[in-house]
């Protein structure tokens, strides 16, 4: 396996050489021995802004491939007492190895194991899950690994069936009746996060969203795991709900039964999934903390990516509601031109951007105002 060198953020590691890998003038981190994808800079930027707030003891890379995450979390994030790398994949161990060596960490830990088996025999305040498509067989035992108070990070990259496109993928691998609606970006987080929820309550568990995002082609989150059965029901009782969406009007709301099929505005069969979670997507407080600490890392290279994704966070984080997709809602609607979304966010007065899509607004006004605007 020829090797070549690259630098991420403040380390430098041996990757898989593409050159070596390349089809038809074409190259996917897929191919190689040990995968490395240089498209997801950008989250494990964010990441390693994320582990310099929670200064975890024990940082868990549970499917570490070249290592890239958990070095960077270590040099670049927190000095942790320790730090677990683990890969099944026998070459990706031979290639964490050097890489360790090779940016000065001395105490780190490398497993050769399967991710489960491995989640199932440890405990730590910081598990990282970054799979290749859906987290979904490493939700229960990522959860039984972290302890109380700890937290777990996801990536999911099968956006097909989260966002509705792959609806028997969805109904297999997130245990949720799904389709495609105008907000869909927003739905298939929520659905994921409810997935987790759900099998964390089996452990007597449960997760509150800390901070998550929407990027490319993936989701990413980070949620604090709480413990108790009490805890775990509450989350339930309280967030776990349906959403309905009208595909006559474009009103859509939480529900708390799927059986409230009809849509309160013009009467029309409301197309409805779930279960998802309705609950805040972030911590306002872990927000803030990101919004001080994030200018530190000015030397990333996706750093103006970065500070864009944080200011329109900041801004849409005070809203409850699912974000309205306004070009898809005017289709509906039969409006053939609206007006700028600056000017629909200054009619509303109490409203902001989303950064799930470019065109969609996130506010707690009622739905008869959002549609006013739209005319004006």
């Amino acid at each position: 396996m020829r090797l070549k060198e690259v630098i991420e953020g403040k380390i430098r590691i041996f990757i898989p050489d593409p050159s070596e890998y390349m089809r038809e003038g074409n190259f996917d981190p897929a191919w190689a021995p040990v995968f490395y994808n240089p498209k997801m800079v950008f989250n494990r930027d964010l990441s390693v802004i994320v582990v310099s707030i929670l200064k975890p003891k024990i940082i868990v890379d549970a499917l570490s491939a070249t290592g890239v995450r958990g070095i960077r979390y270590y040099i670049e994030g927190w000095r942790s007492e320790q730090l677990i790398l683990n890969d099944k994949n026998p070459k990706a161990i031979t290639l964490i190895e050097t890489n360790v060596k090779n940016n000065g960490i001395d105490n780190a830990k490398i497993y050769n194991r399967d991710a489960n088996s491995l989640l199932y025999e440890i405990k730590s305040d910081y598990v990282d899950i970054d799979p290749f498509g859906s987290p979904s067989p490493f939700i229960l035992s990522s959860i039984s690994a972290t302890i109380r108070n700890g937290v777990v990070a996801f990536t999911a990259t099968d956006l097909s069936p989260l966002e509705g496109s792959s609806v028997t993928s969805c109904r297999r691998k997130y245990d949720a009746i799904n389709q495609k609606l105008s907000s869909s970006k927003e739905i298939g987080l929520r659905i994921l996060i409810g997935k987790i929820i759900k099998e964390s309550a089996i452990l007597e568990k449960t997760v509150y969203p800390l901070f998550s995002f929407y990027a490319d082609y993936y989701y990413r989150l980070f949620l604090k795991v709480e413990s108790g059965a009490r805890k775990a029901d509450q989350n339930i009782n309280i967030n776990i709900k349906y959403f309905g969406e009208c595909p006559r009007c474009g009103f859509h709301s939480f529900l708390e039964d799927k059986c409230d099929a009809k849509c309160p505005r013009c009467g029309s069969n409301l197309v409805i999934v779930g279960p998802l979670y309705s609950g805040p997507l972030y911590d306002t407080d872990f927000v803030e903390s990101i919004l001080q600490t994030y200018t530190r890392f000015n030397y990333i290279s996706s750093f103006s990516r970065v500070q864009k994704l944080i200011n329109l966070i900041v801004g849409e984080m005070r809203y409850r509601n699912v974000y309205y997709n306004l070009s898809k809602l005017a289709s509906k609607l039969k409006i053939s031109a609206i007006p700028p979304i600056q000017a629909v966010l200054e009619c509303l007065g109490d409203a902001s951007r989303t950064h799930f899509a470019s065109n969609g607004i996130k506010t707690d006004k009622e739905y008869e105002e959002i549609v006013e605007c739209m005319r004006v």
